[in-house]
């Protein structure tokens, strides 16, 4: 019976667990799209196929082609976000990534991305969340975030550029 017990109770703090874990890694998701990074990085990909459709001209790859090796675009910004997921975990409890999220989403966080949309009271707000412990925490972070950022955007560039690359030779396109 003590066995069962422990089984049951080992499964139950698993369980847990891993939704904490992947609670954290959507909000994380909501937070970087809620941002603009993953918009970014969805124009990195674009300017990618572009570039690589300039470089195999020579190879007359074909548009089905093309838009067959697009299909692994949605795996690739996931694989990014679960790269930024660890970067913010070594930075950001579960909680400041909720209060950005809030952020994000009131009126003063949506302007914050907007050329000359901020209004007074949006700067008051944001000033505020600066104020706050999440907000202190993004500030003293701002060099490590961005030399984590730096470091997952070119590993992650290179990983899908090669990956890319690796396709099109698959399929008997080469440089």
């Amino acid at each position: 019976m003590k066995k069962v017990f422990t089984v049951l109770l080992f499964l139950s703090v698993s369980l847990t667990s891993f939704a904490q874990v992947d609670a954290y890694s959507e909000d994380v998701k909501k937070c970087v799209k809620s941002n603009g990074t993953m918009s970014y990085y969805n124009d990195v990909m674009d300017k990618m196929y572009q570039m690589l459709k300039v470089q195999f001209t020579d190879e007359n790859v074909p548009d089905a082609i093309w838009a067959e090796i697009k299909e692994g675009k949605p795996a690739a910004m996931d694989e990014l976000a679960q790269m930024i997921v660890s970067a913010y975990k070594g930075l950001f409890t579960h909680q400041d990534v909720k209060n950005m999220n809030a952020l994000y989403a009131s009126k003063a966080g949506k302007n914050m991305f907007k050329n000359d949309a901020l209004t007074e009271g949006d700067k008051v707000v944001l000033n505020d969340f600066y104020k706050t412990e999440t907000g202190q925490k993004i500030v003293g972070s701002q060099d490590e975030m961005n030399g984590a950022m730096s470091k997952i955007a070119e590993l992650w560039s290179s990983q899908t550029y090669r990956g890319v690359i690796a396709q099109l030779s698959e399929k008997g396109y080469n440089l």
